[in-house]
Parts: structure tokens; sequence; C-alpha cells
């Protein structure tokens, strides 16, 4: 290999790990910086207390993105999961006030329920694709709304029992680590396993990338699209009951942005939105990501009102940099 050769390789090796690292890592360095610019000016951000903090907003968002996850990976959008997570808050008060820690059962219940519905009205109104989902969805976000605000009348529900296994869900810990995140992990490994290891989560990665190959194989989209969106319904519905555990109420509006937040941790952890092409671990670290995010913003002092041009920002510059990843 001659000189000129040599030179010309390591220019096009460096060409491609810019634009792997511009496409892939940038807003993940960038926040990254953000926190520990956050831990040298406050070193409260370092603190235990602060890292319990931390975990207890993690989970709930994170249970939501995983769901959004298989759905993206679909090829579809779900803008619902904001409007499902306030009912589902409430239904589980509720529930958890009647049936104390055996309320789980029928919230996962519920929630899967609702995320059928939402795969029903798609299928019904004959819903091919990511765009025709979104405002569908966005009017089931608006139905599951004024569910929340009609089951109690528009007030909040408070958890009459904070003890037992809601109690231990909401604030308790094992080792000093939240006891949520035990529960989270042990879900996105089964997550996990299911959509590299199982054939039929591997037709959801199918069915996103191409629609019309996935139909050739005999892979039902309907079915698809039933999986993916009562999967989310459940997920989303353990999400809303982590959050009323933790705070010991519901407002009718506890899920208000929720799907924004779950979209930008999803596109953040580098699945694309194109869909077909994603994990559940990248949105893990999204959420992650993310969270950090918000926490290193809030003890900043930063306002409330930045803070959602900053997300704002940082969703945009998202989407523009996964329009740009190579197919």
């Amino acid at each position: 290999m001659n000189e000129k050769t040599a030179e010309a390789t390591f220019r096009f090796d460096f060409k491609g790990l810019f634009k792997k690292f511009f496409t892939e890592y940038l807003i993940i360095v960038g926040i990254l910086v953000l926190g520990i610019f956050t831990a040298v000016s406050e070193p409260v951000f370092l603190s235990y207390d602060n890292f319990v903090s931390f975990v207890r907003q993690f989970c709930p968002l994170a249970f939501v993105a995983l769901g959004m996850t298989l759905i993206i990976i679909g090829g579809y959008i779900d803008l619902s999961v904001a409007g499902m997570f306030s009912f589902m808050g409430l239904v589980s008060c509720m529930l958890m006030n009647h049936l104390g820690g055996m309320a789980i059962i029928p919230i996962i219940i519920i929630g899967a329920i609702c995320g059928l519905v939402n795969a029903l009205v798609l299928i019904v109104c004959g819903a091919r694709d990511d765009s025709d989902a979104l405002f569908i969805t966005f009017g089931m976000q608006m139905v599951f709304a004024a569910l929340a605000l009609l089951i109690n009348g528009g007030n909040c529900v408070f958890l009459e029992d904070k003890s037992g296994f809601n109690g231990a869900i909401g604030n308790g810990s094992l080792l000093g680590i939240p006891t949520m995140l035990f529960l989270f992990l042990a879900m996105a490994f089964v997550l996990h396993f299911f959509m590299t290891k199982t054939p039929l989560g591997r037709s959801i990665h199918i069915a996103g990338a191409n629609p019309v190959a996935a139909r050739l194989c005999g892979v039902s989209i309907n079915k698809i699209i039933l999986l993916a969106f009562v999967i989310t319904g459940a997920l989303t519905a353990i999400g809303s009951w982590m959050m009323a555990c933790r705070t010991g109420s519901a407002l009718p509006v506890c899920g208000k942005n929720y799907e924004t937040y779950a979209i930008l941790s999803v596109t953040v952890g580098g699945t694309s939105l194109a869909g077909g092409k994603g994990s559940v671990l990248r949105t893990i670290v999204g959420v992650a990501v993310y969270t950090l995010m918000a926490n290193s913003m809030n003890i900043l002092g930063v306002s409330s009102n930045m803070q959602f041009v900053f997300k704002g920002i940082i969703m945009i510059t998202a989407i523009w940099i996964d329009s740009r990843r190579p197919d």
C-alpha cells in the first residue's frame, strides 16, 4: 500500500467514524456533558438521595418508552399513551384502595384492554403507516384524557394505604436500590428476550422494516398491531401504577406530555422512527439520558418553561439526525 492509498484510507475511516458519532452519539454525549457540569457545580447531584430520585423518575417513563419502542419498531406511533397514563393512574389508585397489592393484576388487564381498543380502532380505520396512526392515536389520547377527567369528576384520587406491596414498590428499597428498578429490569430482560430471540418478536422488526415483504413472508400486520399495542397498554398501566405508588395520588393530567417524553427517549436511544430498527437496550439508554437531562436541569434551577424549550430542541435534533441515518 503506497502513501497516497494509506492517506485516503485514513481519511475515509475518519470521515466514517465522525459520521457514526454524529448520527449515533451526539445528543447522548451532549447530555452527559451536561451531567458532568451539574456534578461539578452542584455536588448534591451525586448524592444518594438524588440517585433514588433519579430512579423513581426513570422507571414510570421507562415502562411507557419500552412499549413505544415496540410500536415504533413495528412502523407505527402511539400518541395515546399520555391520556392512557392519566386514566390508568386514577384507575390504579381506585383499585389499590379496594384491592391493595392484588390491584396490579386488574390494572395490567385494563391497560392491555386500552391497548387492544387502540389497535382495533387502527385496524378498523385501515391505518397503514405511522402518519395514519399519528392522528388516530391522537384522537384516542383525547378520549382517554376525557375519561380521566370524568372518572372522578376531574378530582385527584388519593391512595389510602401507602404500606404493603404498593408502598414497597413506590418508596421501598432493597440493598439501597429502589425496589421499582428491580421490577423494571426484570421486565426489560423479558422484553429484550422476546424481541431478539422469538419469531414473533423478530416479526415486529420485519413488519416495520418492510410491510410488503412481511406480508409475503406470512407475517400478519394486523396481528403485529394488536400485539404491539396490547403490550404497550399493559406497560403504560404498570408505569402509571408505579407513579401512583410513589406519589400516593393520581391527577387527571398526570400523564401530560408523556407521549413526547417517551418518543424523545426512544429516538435519543437510537431507535429509528422509520421502523424496523431499534432495541429495548437502546431505549433504556435513551430514557436514562433523558432522565439525566431533566434531573440536571432541575438541580441547576432551570425554569420549567425553559426546560420545555431545551426538550423541544433536542427532539427536533434527534428526528433530524434520524432522518440522516443510513438505511
